[in-house]
């Protein structure tokens, strides 16, 4: 499916010496449309939508389209002096029947991601409204909901190729994207071995020589990347999962456990949570990062945390009333690798403790009633006066986290975001008098 790291485990494909993997194609789809119009000629039974392939096609339409595609592709082979053609497609999963009936020896490589990091890959490729990878009809099952249709999109694909891994199981060999960018060489070891042809060291590296092949779609983001990274991995804990109807959510639950993947649930983009989406016995290689060690940068982010605490008005605690009488989290966690730092404070002393020192005293971290979390680069920029506070939380690069599950009103939270504001220097209210008398106020962000 689109999203989930197909376009670099082409690269990884294609710069093997006897492997071909052009761009995107779409040769299972002509596939099925040449099998629809020979079965209609030959007079066979159709299937009960028009575009899917006929259950079982004729032997010559089969024939037939085998003899097309082999002098497509071996010219192609021929030209790149490759011997064996992997075909990376969309949707491909609805033709697997087809695809066996002309091709007996075909393999599947069947490619996974976590729901939610797919679906905040979807947001970022399509920052202007959900079109293309697929994506047209589900966002007109739900429009307004781009998170829904995006995890629509995910459930209906996942289920799918799932079924081809079911029914054709010694065709099939399961990648999930997560393991690809942590050990790619050992990834694509397994995945030569399955595909009959010698191991290729190195080939992670080797995947964005010039070799590669621009023309088609694609990844947009590939063309300027030169390693493989895992950077993307856990930026779908901003999404906020209560967007997803309920049903849905069961659903992706279901499949993504069979998966080895962490269940979206209640907790879902909160502080304490693994970092990687990936349950934690199903991590190959590399053991996977703790969510309880530092995160990058918290050095840094702590000292200008405790700067702007310990400066904030001596107004707060009578102006906010009664939020200035709580506890609250500040959480610094980096989307992949780990790293979670905690920090506690108290709103009426004005002061921050970090998390190692606020474990020696229980009591005080039972008194919390709500957290802001957020990478050390979103915190970073809100502090720096590059991105508002307010539209750091609108955007979910900043994630407010009330303590349980009872709802509370929203002039509660917003009465808890204006007085965070106004311990870091963020607001641009003053009072009266300093207004009147020009007094600069900290913090301000120009709107452009």
């Amino acid at each position: 499916m689109g999203r989930s790291g197909s376009t670099l485990l082409r690269f990884l494909l294609d710069a093997h010496p006897e492997l071909a993997c052009p761009p995107e194609t779409s040769m299972p789809a002509l596939c099925g449309q040449l099998a629809v119009v020979w079965s209609l000629i030959e007079g066979a039974p159709l299937a009960a939508e028009r575009d899917t392939a006929p259950p079982r096609v004729p032997d010559a339409a089969v024939a037939g389209i085998r003899r097309m595609l082999d002098e497509m592709s071996g010219s192609y082979l021929a030209r790149r002096g490759k011997r064996l053609l992997c075909d990376k497609s969309l949707g491909s999963a609805r033709f697997a029947d087809l695809l066996t009936q002309i091709y007996p020896g075909a393999r599947f490589l069947c490619l996974y991601r976590h729901p939610m990091d797919v679906i905040a890959s979807g947001l970022d490729a399509c920052p202007w409204g959900l079109n293309g990878y697929g994506f047209d009809q589900y966002i007109v099952g739900s429009p307004g909901n781009a998170v829904l249709a995006l995890a629509r999109y995910w459930l209906d694909n996942a289920a799918l190729i799932r079924e081809v891994e079911q029914e054709q199981p010694e065709r099939c060999h399961r990648i999930r994207y997560e393991d690809l960018v942590e050990d790619p060489e050992e990834v694509m070891r397994q995945v030569y071995t399955f595909v009959g042809v010698q191991p290729a060291p190195g080939v992670a590296r080797a995947c964005f020589s010039e070799e590669r092949e621009r023309f088609g779609p694609g990844d947009h983001k590939i063309w300027a990347t030169s390693q493989v990274s895992g950077d993307s991995v856990g930026r779908g804990e901003s999404v906020p999962a209560g967007l997803i109807a309920p049903p849905v959510t069961e659903a992706i639950n279901e499949l993504a456990a069979e998966l080895g993947y962490l269940p979206v649930d209640d907790g879902w983009g909160t502080p304490g949570r693994p970092a990687d989406p990936r349950v934690p016995g199903t991590i190959r290689g590399r053991a996977a990062p703790s969510a309880g060690g530092p995160a990058p940068g918290s050095g840094s982010l702590e000292e200008c945390l405790r700067s702007r605490i310990a400066g904030a008005g001596g107004q707060l605690a009578s102006e906010r009333e009664p939020c200035a009488a709580e506890k609250f989290l500040i959480v610094s966690r980096a989307a992949t690798g780990g790293g979670e730092t905690q920090w506690l404070v108290d709103a009426a002393a004005r002061t921050i403790t970090a998390e190692s020192q606020a474990d020696e005293d229980e009591a005080e971290q039972d008194d919390v009633t709500w957290s802001v979390l957020g990478s050390p680069q979103a915190w970073q920029a809100v502090l720096n006066g590059q991105v508002n506070l307010h539209a750091a939380l609108r955007h979910n690069d900043l994630r407010y986290c009330p303590a349980g599950t009872d709802s509370e009103s929203p002039l509660v939270s917003q009465a808890r975001i204006a007085m965070l504001a106004g311990l870091l220097g963020l607001s641009a209210w003053a009072p009266a008098d300093a207004a009147r008398h020009g007094v600069p106020l900290q913090g301000t962000v120009t709107a452009t």
